[in-house]
C-alpha cells in the first residue's frame, strides 16, 4: 500500500506530526513502566484496550480509511510515538520511519457481527473476543485501527496498548479520529488548571491509597483457575431509561451503572451473599494527567479508586444509596489530585509493589472502567451506530466491566476469563436489575441533591 504521509526522504521515510514538535520527548511515566510490567507477566495483548465502532453501508477499503484519517493524524502527534531509550532509561520517541498505514489492518477470518441493534449480540461479542489477541508491534507505536467486515455494514475497531494511552486518552483519541471535523482541535479538559498541592499526610489519606490489608468477600468467581483464554459479552440500553432514575434518584449515571453491576453479581452467584458481609472490592480509574502535559494523549495518566460494591445489599435502592454516599465528584476529584502528586514523586520499585497488591485478585478481584463518549462519531459522513468498549485484562482478575455512551445508549462490556463459567449471564443480568432498580426508583422518589 502506498504510505498515506508525504515522504520527506528518498527512502521513503513518513514525515512524523511528533517531529516538528517543541515538546521534548517525555520519558516513561511509573504508570507507564508499571503497565509493561504487568504486561510481561502474561499475554502482551491483555493489556489492551480500545473502542469497537459499528457502522452500516459498504465498508471501506483500507486505502479508503487511511484517506479519510491522514488530515486528522496531523493533530495527534502523540500516535506517532514509539517506545524508546535504553531498558534503564525508557522513553516516548518520534517514529522516525512512521506510516499509518502500518496501523490499519483487516481482522482476519472474521466471525459476523449485527448491525449494533442489540438484537445479535453474540455476534458482536464474538467479534470483541476475537479482537483481544490481536498483536501491537514494538517496533511502531503501540496503536492500531482494525476492518471488520460485517453482514450489511462494518466495524472500525482502534486498539492501544494501556501503556501507551489510558481509557480516557484512547475514548478521546477516537472522538478527534471520528468525530465531527469542525470540532477537532478542541480536546476537552481532563483536569483542573489550579496547581498541586502536596498531600496532607493522615490516616484517610493511607486508607485511600494503600493497597487493601484484608483479603475480599467470597465469590464464586474467583474458585475456577485462571485459563489465559477471555471472552467478552455486551450489552445495550436506552440511556433515558437512566436519566428517569437519575431524576427519581439524584444519583448520576456513573453511581447508577455500579449500583446495576452490583445487583448483577449478586443475581450472578446468589449463594455468595445470602448473608450480610463485606461488599466486593472493585477498582474505578480516576484520572490524574496534569492540565499542562505537553503530550496529553500519551502514556498511562490514570490512578485507582477502590469502591467496595454492595453486593450483600439487597434493596435497589439501598445499594444505590450506598454508592451515592461513596462514589462522588468531590471525593475522585480529591482521589486524583492527590494521586497526581504522588505518582510524580514515587519511585517506580514503590508503585509496582503499591499497584501489584492493588491488583491482586484475592484483595481486588475486578476493574471497572466509565470511559463515556462526549461526541457522536462518523466515518465518511456516515454515523456511527454503536460503540462498544474493548477493556482491558487485568492478570488474574476474572472480570473487567466497562461502559460507555452514544447516541442515546448505554453500553457495557463484559470481559470475562474463558474458564469463569455462567459469565455470558451477566448482560441479561445486568438489564433485569435495571429494571427492578428503575421500578423500585419510580416507586420511591429520593430527595436530595444530585451527586
Amino acid at each position: 500500500m502506498t504510505p498515506v504521509m508525504k515522504s520527506e526522504s528518498s527512502t521513503g521515510s513518513a514525515t512524523s506530526p511528533a517531529a516538528e514538535s517543541a515538546a521534548a520527548p517525555p520519558a516513561l511515566s511509573v504508570q507507564d513502566r508499571i503497565v509493561l510490567e504487568l504486561a510481561r507477566r502474561g499475554p502482551d495483548p491483555a493489556m489492551h484496550l480500545g473502542l469497537v465502532l459499528l457502522l452500516d453501508g459498504e465498508p471501506p477499503s483500507l486505502g479508503r480509511l487511511a484517506e479519510e484519517l491522514a488530515p486528522r493524524l496531523a493533530n495527534l502527534p502523540e500516535l506517532t510515538f514509539r517506545l524508546g531509550g535504553s531498558a534503564r532509561r525508557p522513553r516516548w520517541e518520534p517514529d522516525p520511519a512512521f506510516d499509518l498505514a502500518r496501523h490499519l489492518h483487516e481482522l482476519p477470518g472474521q466471525p459476523a457481527i449485527d448491525g449494533g441493534d442489540g438484537t445479535d449480540g453474540g455476534g458482536r461479542d464474538a467479534v470483541l473476543t476475537a479482537l483481544l489477541d490481536l498483536p501491537l508491534h514494538r517496533d511502531r507505536p503501540l496503536w492500531g485501527i482494525w476492518l471488520v467486515r460485517r453482514p450489511g455494514g462494518f466495524a472500525l475497531c482502534y486498539r492501544a496498548h494501556h501503556a501507551f494511552q489510558d481509557g480516557l486518552a484512547a475514548v478521546e483519541t477516537v472522538e478527534r479520529l471520528f468525530g465531527p471535523p469542525a470540532r477537532q482541535k478542541q480536546p476537552r479538559s481532563s483536569a483542573a488548571a489550579e496547581p498541586d498541592r502536596p498531600p496532607r499526610w493522615n490516616a484517610d489519606l493511607l486508607r485511600e491509597l494503600l493497597p487493601p490489608v484484608r483479603r475480599t468477600a467470597r465469590w464464586s468467581a474467583l474458585a475456577s483457575p485462571p485459563s489465559g483464554e477471555r471472552a467478552a459479552y455486551t450489552a445495550d440500553v436506552d440511556l433515558a431509561r437512566l436519566h428517569r432514575i437519575s431524576r427519581a434518584t439524584r444519583a448520576n449515571v456513573n453511581q447508577i451503572c455500579l449500583a446495576v453491576l452490583a445487583a448483577a453479581l449478586r443475581a450472578w452467584h446468589p449463594a455468595d451473599w445470602s448473608a450480610p458481609g463485606p461488599g466486593l472490592c472493585a477498582t474505578l480509574a480516576v484520572s490524574v494527567r496534569a492540565a499542562d502535559h505537553p503530550y496529553r494523549l500519551l502514556g498511562n495518566c490514570s490512578g485507582v479508586a477502590r469502591v467496595p460494591l454492595p453486593c450483600p445489599e439487597a434493596s435497589p435502592l439501598g445499594r444505590l444509596r450506598l454508592l451515592q454516599e461513596q462514589v462522588t465528584f468531590a471525593r475522585f476529584a480529591e482521589l486524583g489530585r492527590r494521586h497526581r502528586v504522588l505518582y510524580q514523586r514515587m519511585p517506580y520499585w514503590c508503585g509496582s509493589l503499591s499497584l501489584s497488591r492493588s491488583i491482586d485478585p484475592r484483595f481486588t478481584p475486578l476493574t471497572l472502567a466509565d470511559v463515556r463518549l462526549r461526541r457522536e462519531l462518523e466515518f465518511a459522513g456516515a454515523p456511527v451506530g454503536a460503540v462498544l468498549p474493548l477493556p482491558v485484562s487485568v492478570p488474574g482478575q476474572p472480570l473487567f466491566v466497562a461502559w460507555t455512551t452514544h447516541r442515546r445508549r448505554l453500553y457495557t462490556t463484559f470481559l470475562a476469563d474463558a474458564g469463569v463459567p455462567g459469565a455470558g449471564a451477566l448482560p441479561g443480568l445486568w438489564e433485569q436489575e435495571l429494571d427492578a432498580l428503575a421500578a423500585e426508583a419510580e416507586a420511591a422518589r429520593i430527595p436530595g441533591p444530585r451527586q
